[in-house]
């Protein structure tokens, strides 16, 4: 659960709910025993019953793009994983491993993430993990991916196959983005990327959501990004979520809290426009919040286990095998998603908050 300063009070972010509090309710960042028992009240605190189990399968660990602040490469664009791409054998190994867990977790329902690296850099790859967990359970299934090789031949086996969402990232207006998210041929990829995105939402029921990097300098720009990007792309189809660039070593800086007023007036324009904001979410993560794999599990290419997104490829962080589960070291090398740094942290939470209020006022206004 989190709590986060709003214009009206304190927002209370939970697992399933979210209630906005008055600012008696909370004293030096703390609930208060009354802010207990609204909370409570209202099942903001409630720990609901897994319905589901969380996966994510990394199809192919190597990358068409060098981003220097990726944490899966080294500050000068080099990967630092080894290359490997998931196959057949690796597939069938992730769904008995996955259904073992599912039925011990007592669900029928599958959350399904297909990441990388560059998880198109395996389209095959994708569409035998996509049908062979189709075939077998009820899949919600999404993609963390670049979009430069989401051709509109590629979105459409995808959406076939049962993809539903995709997650595509943009560094900034065109020239920005186009510094800083380079491929190994060198060429630029902001045009590249949203006439994939404008063509996947032309020919398919794909769901996009567009994360859009920010640092100190692309703050200032953001206006700019969201007319180039309503000129090409369906808004009223698209979501925006905005967030910090981590720093994993390349030494780049953080958004202090008091730039969160830019990214806010760029989000209420970005309603206004048609886009749809990404709501806040509590701490809580499928894959990393419990220390044992329980709700879910982040498998390599190779079949190697990882405790979440951010640890892929780090030997000394592998925490199991499909063959052999999760080993005795896994409570050691466990790593919970985020880490971001306090600057980093105040940023996100003034945003999140900002957001929030801007969906609670949209929500007004459709009322009256």
């Amino acid at each position: 659960m989190r709590l986060v300063r709003g214009e009206h009070g304190w927002w209370c972010i939970g697992r399933t709910a979210t209630a906005l509090l008055p600012d008696g309710l909370v004293v030096d960042g703390a609930l208060t025993a009354e802010g207990r028992r609204q909370v409570r009240a209202a099942g903001v605190d409630g720990v609901p019953e897994p319905d589901h189990y969380s996966l994510t399968v990394v199809t192919a660990t190597g990358c068409n793009l060098g981003c220097s602040y990726c944490f899966q490469n080294t500050p000068d664009g080099r990967r630092r994983i080894s290359p490997a791409r998931l196959d057949a054998a690796n597939i069938a190994r992730c769904r008995e491993f996955v259904e073992q867990r599912m039925a011990a977790l007592g669900v029928d329902r599958l959350e399904l993430v297909l990441f990388g690296g560059e998880p198109l850099l395996n389209p095959a790859g994708c569409l035998q993990v996509l049908r062979a967990f189709g075939a077998r359970t009820r899949v919600t299934a999404g993609l963390v991916s670049n979009g430069v090789l989401l051709t509109r031949r590629t979105a459409v086996r995808l959406a076939e196959a049962g993809l539903g969402h995709v997650q595509v990232t943009l560094d900034g207006p065109r020239a920005r983005h186009d510094a800083s998210r380079i491929p190994l041929n060198g060429r630029p990829t902001f045009d590249l990327i949203l006439a994939n995105v404008a063509a996947a939402q032309e020919h398919t029921a794909i769901r996009f959501t567009l994360r859009l990097n920010v640092t100190p300098d692309v703050l200032p720009r953001l206006t700019e990004l969201l007319d180039q990007v309503a000129g090409v792309l369906d808004a009223r189809r698209t979501s925006l979520a905005i967030a910090p660039v981590l720093d994993y070593g390349a030494g780049v800086p953080a958004p202090r809290a008091r730039a969160a007023r830019r990214a806010l007036d760029a989000c209420a324009k970005a309603v206004e426009m048609g886009f749809r904001l990404v709501r806040p979410r509590d701490e809580h993560c499928d894959f990393c919040s419990e220390a044992d794999g329980r709700l879910g599990a982040v498998v390599s290419a190779d079949g190697t286990l990882f405790s979440c997104w951010d640890a892929v490829g780090e030997e000394d962080l592998a925490v199991g095998g499909l063959d052999s589960g999760y080993h005795g070291r896994s409570r050691e090398r466990w790593r919970r998603c985020g880490g971001e740094t306090p600057g980093a942290q105040a940023f996100s939470d003034a945003l999140d908050a900002g957001v929030l209020d801007l969906i609670r006022a949209g929500a007004r206004k459709e009322v009256t």
